[in-house]
């Protein structure tokens, strides 16, 4: 049985994992990215910024600082689910996985500091963070059911279009992480950009985009007529794209503000639980008696 205290700490490293996102785009956004100018320590001579680096260096340590609390929490979680690992091999492994990427980030991170924010390093760097917002998404949710599948999934072709609907956010991410590269937002002023045209890659983001939009649509309309657990988190989903939409549209039309741009990021993590939600809904599973019958969109 999960308790009470699992799920309000799979919710926090959703939330925890979505606030990282937000935390490297600042770092980015106010060209803090080289605040401290070594890793794993912040300088040659002190593991944390002092003050003769300033705000920059407040800035970049505070986001490290976050990937530590990240992991602490992801060992609080460990220990947690320890006693339940036989019974719901499902939370300990996801959980597992997600302490698995801490090192990762890190490590990645440390390698785009040594190459003074290579945007191809730093474009990499993003990519296992958008991963953890994904997993974190279905970790919350598989805490409200008991993880056992019922019989049967949603009437086809919605599970295809739930794994489509997946495919293209994972493609208008990459699109998007290939966009800030191109941008002016570099997160140092030493630092390259990727050489990508900003005109035709923001073009190149914005058709995927379009598709996930159609798809969403049409994978609603369906389940509206078959599988309606499926209708809110798809009517979730849609919400999220047209908002992020707007925003996509008005930071490009408006020279890309910083205030823009971090309501953006906060999007990406929200956009990408949301399709998680999406896809798992096609996936029916017994949900535990004292839970509400409809497993909560995570959003």
């Amino acid at each position: 049985m999960v308790t009470k205290r699992i799920r309000v700490a799979a919710w926090s490293m959703l939330i925890a994992q979505a606030v990282i996102i937000v935390s490297g785009g600042i770092v980015r956004l106010t060209g803090s990215g080289l605040g401290c100018t070594d890793w794993p320590k912040c300088t040659p001579d002190s593991l944390v910024t002092t003050p003769e680096m300033g705000i920059h260096g407040l800035i970049e340590f505070g986001n490290r600082t976050l990937a530590v609390a990240l992991a602490m929490l992801g060992v609080v979680i460990f220990l947690m689910l320890w006693k339940h690992r036989k019974q719901r091999r499902d939370l300990f492994w996801l959980n597992l996985g997600l302490l698995a990427i801490v090192p990762v980030q890190a490590i990645v991170g440390g390698i785009t500091v040594w190459t003074k924010l290579n945007p191809w390093v730093v474009a990499g760097h993003f990519v296992p963070s958008a991963i953890a917002v994904g997993v974190a998404a279905y970790f919350v949710r598989r805490t409200y059911d008991t993880g056992v599948r019922t019989a049967g999934k949603a009437p086809s072709p919605l599970p295809a279009l739930g794994w489509t609907i997946l495919g293209l956010t994972a493609i208008v991410v990459i699109f998007g992480v290939l966009t800030t590269g191109a941008g002016p937002h570099s997160g140092s002023t030493i630092s390259t950009r990727n050489g990508l045209d900003n005109v035709w890659i923001t073009r190149a983001h914005a058709a995927p985009v379009w598709l996930l939009v159609i798809a969403t649509v049409a994978a609603l309309v369906l389940a509206v007529r078959r599988h309606r657990v499926m209708v809110r988190p798809l009517a979730v989903l849609l919400a999220i794209e047209l908002v992020q939409g707007i925003i996509g549209y008005v930071q490009y039309f408006t020279g890309v503000p910083i205030v823009l741009v971090a309501f953006h990021m906060i999007g990406i993590s929200a956009t990408i639980a949301a399709s998680v939600a999406v896809l798992d809904s096609a996936y029916p599973r017994s949900t535990h008696a004292n839970t509400d019958h409809a497993v909560p969109v995570v959003h």
